[in-house]
């Protein structure tokens, strides 16, 4: 095989898949990059260099655009002097969102197509609007917009595509997202292994710290916002003044990575240096470290920081956990994906300095008890994010024939959904994956009495049975649920209330039941298990766009309780208005007396409901009155209706509430997923010639 790597910098995510690739003699293995420094065995380096930068008169909107284009442009003159030379690729793999894939087709039509997703980016609900004390204006937002723009060309005319965890696919367009599989990169579990008794000593920055007994440690490519490095220095003269024997090693360069550099031009460091009091000689700035120097630092932590805005998950979370460090980290969807609270780590608001202190300290005071969260730690790595495991895949993906292979139906003429292709079993973090071997369809897969079902008539059957939806829902569900799992604790206790639910009272009654279900008792648990997994999928996923989408449905949350008469004498409506204005009799009398509707056993009195139950016209009416305020008769369909509102109960975002947006957003997200292929594509269509 022959491909083509495409990287501004070098070796990035393509790392271990293309050293691998080149181990192959048959493998012709090139990757383009903007970077000179590094090499690996058996890949070919060939470089591209836009000719300038985006010039100052071009609008600030499409700057990165033209700087995507000019790269783009670039890597085509290189594409060009490699087909000049006899090398045409089989297989085309790029990072997404710089620019240098943005030509690939025009240059190798031929050739398949592939692209790394790992953001997409959104005004609202992610990393731009995270940070309360820096709202967006318009110009944000319609800047941000304008960003998308060469990643959107990526997922329109890449063949497939990857990104690194869940979180990070769900930003991307639904439309789009049937393109992209999930599948990380991979940690080296061989290399990022705990080691007892460890000792920090850094020859190289003549840093020696083996009489200390407790390290805190935090990594990160540069000290800045979205990595929360002003909350960690926050925490940090917090527990300096609480323990005076911690020493604190921070690992990253004096730089901001992401967002927005200071406009004074100082560094976050140097600020927060002088705004807090912080004695200088028991924190350590190491700047960046090789690997091996890095790895001795998170082998010698007591207690690894980790903080995030809901952005890209960074590679450091994993390999600390990996190396067995207790991590305490940032509440934010993209690390709930991989941490539960008191499971694999501990979690605190990325908000909250005070909290990082104190999660810190629980972690230096109960080193026993977070041995057990230590190696859980490193359990979910080698579970779902193991090299050796992940690797393979990898490889298996950038191979896999782009012809989808589905299951044939010799003896029926059912169209197959895509959706329910055979499943063979788990792929990376639980994701499943299509079989790409044939099979033999007229296997026996079931009996019943006397009669024999093959593998042929399950997808006729349960479409004539009507159960075939539901059976696609529970697919997507799995797949979704698969990287969350629950605690011993959690376990138990759903465990116990299913039972309770069932009325499985004893084990005779128990065991009788799972045998009639055909159930083991694996399955058992993830049955038991499923509804608190979909929760805690449903938190990692929306819970940080809540705020602004209870905002959005605020005004339907709201409850209002009123009173009510319906008649439809209009002449009869009016003579009742104008005694309720005279106070002639009470609400409640005349409703009794005269309403039409169900309302007259109530004495005209509803609610509590939401603004959303009521017929919309008469919602309005509610929205825009005030406590006492009576409204004259208005016409709704065949009734004339008199309306008082009585109390307006404002919704909370409390945990009702919540769940109740998250069940929303979910029941919307899985419609979606669910929507046929064929109506995705139309979708598609109407939206591109828009």
């Amino acid at each position: 095989m022959r491909i083509l790597f495409l990287h501004p910098n070098f070796p990035a995510q393509f790392r271990h898949v293309a050293t691998a690739l080149a181990k192959d003699s048959s493998n012709q293995v090139f990757f383009g990059t903007i970077r000179r420094e590094g090499s690996l065995p058996g890949v070919n380096k060939v470089f591209y260099q836009a000719k300038r930068e985006a010039r100052p008169e071009t609008h600030h909107y499409v700057r990165p655009l033209e700087n995507a284009v000019l790269q783009g442009q670039a890597v085509f003159r290189m594409a060009e002097q490699l087909k000049a030379k006899g090398f045409v690729p089989d297989v085309v793999y790029g990072h997404s969102g710089w620019g240098p894939t943005l030509f690939i087709k025009d240059i190798f039509p031929e050739a398949k197509f592939l692209c790394y997703f790992e953001w997409f980016y959104h005004a609202h609900g992610s990393d731009a609007d995270f940070d309360p004390s820096e709202p967006l204006s318009y110009d944000d937002e319609a800047r941000i917009r304008i960003k998308n723009a060469p990643i959107l060309q990526d997922l329109y005319s890449c063949d497939r595509g990857l990104s690194p965890t869940y979180w990070q696919r769900q930003q991307f367009p639904s439309d789009f997202q049937g393109k992209l599989n999930v599948l990380h990169d991979g940690v080296d579990t061989e290399f990022f292994r705990p080691k007892s008794g460890a000792k920090l000593v850094l020859a190289s920055k003549k840093l020696d710290l083996s009489h200390v007994n407790e390290i805190v440690t935090y990594a990160t490519r540069g000290m800045e916002p979205y990595r929360g490095f002003p909350q960690f220095m926050e925490a940090v003269s917090l527990l300096q003044q609480r323990r005076p024997n911690c020493h604190v090693v921070v690992v990253g360069e004096n730089r901001v990575a992401y967002g927005k550099k200071l406009a004074d031009g100082k560094t976050y460091k140097d600020v927060m240096l002088d705004k807090f009091p912080i004695d200088q000689s028991r924190i350590h700035f190491t700047g960046w470290l090789p690997y091996e120097e890095y790895l001795q630092v998170l082998q010698a932590s007591s207690a690894h920081v980790y903080l995030t805005r809901p952005f890209v998950l960074s590679w450091s979370l994993l390999e600390s956990l990996c190396t067995g460090c207790l991590v305490v980290a940032s509440r934010t969807a993209p690390v709930m994906e991989v941490i539960q609270d008191g499971v694999n780590g501990l979690l605190a608001d990325f908000f909250s300095p005070q909290e990082i202190c104190d999660r810190i300290e629980e972690a230096l005071n109960h080193p026993d008890k977070m041995a057990q969260i230590r190696a859980k730690g490193r359990e979910t790595i080698e579970k779902y994010y193991n090299l050796s495991v992940l690797l393979p895949k990898h490889l298996e993906w950038i191979q896999q024939q782009e012809e989808h292979t589905r299951l044939v139906l010799p003896s029926s003429v059912i169209p197959i959904d895509p959706i329910v292709s055979l499943i063979t079993g788990n792929g990376a973090n639980g994701k499943y994956q299509e079989s790409k071997t044939s099979i033999e369809t007229s296997m026996e897969v079931l009996q019943l009495n006397n009669r024999k079902v093959t593998a042929e008539e399950i997808v006729p059957l349960l479409t004539q049975y009507q159960m075939l939806p539901k059976f696609k829902q529970e697919l997507v569900i799995d797949q979704a649920i698969a990287p969350f799992t629950c605690t011993d604790e959690e376990s138990a206790k759903c465990h116990q209330e299913f039972c309770q639910q069932h009325q499985l009272t004893s084990e005779t009654i128990r065991q009788n039941w799972l045998q009639q279900q055909g159930l083991t008792e694996a399955q058992l648990t993830n049955l038991a298990t499923r509804k608190l997994r979909i929760e805690k999928f449903q938190t990692a996923t929306w819970g940080n766009k809540l705020e602004p989408y209870f905002r959005q449905r605020k005004q339907q949350l709201d409850q209002v309780i009123y009173s009510l008469i319906r008649l439809k004498d209009a002449d009869l409506a009016r003579e009742i208005y104008f005694r309720l204005l005279e106070n002639e009799q009470p609400f409640a009398e005349l409703a009794r007396q005269y309403s039409e509707g169900s309302e007259v056993s109530t004495g005209g009195l509803m609610g509590p409901v939401p603004l959303s139950s009521p017929h919309p016209k008469l919602a309005q009416i509610l929205t825009i009155n005030q406590p006492g305020e009576l409204s004259p008769p208005t016409r709704i369909g065949e009734w004339w209706i008199i309306v008082r509102l009585e109390k307006l109960l404002p919704a909370k975002l409390d945990e009702t509430v919540k769940q109740k947006l998250l069940n929303e957003l979910f029941t919307t997200w899985l419609q979606e997923q669910l929507q046929p292929v064929a109506a995705k594509q139309q979708s598609m269509e109407i939206k591109k010639s828009a």
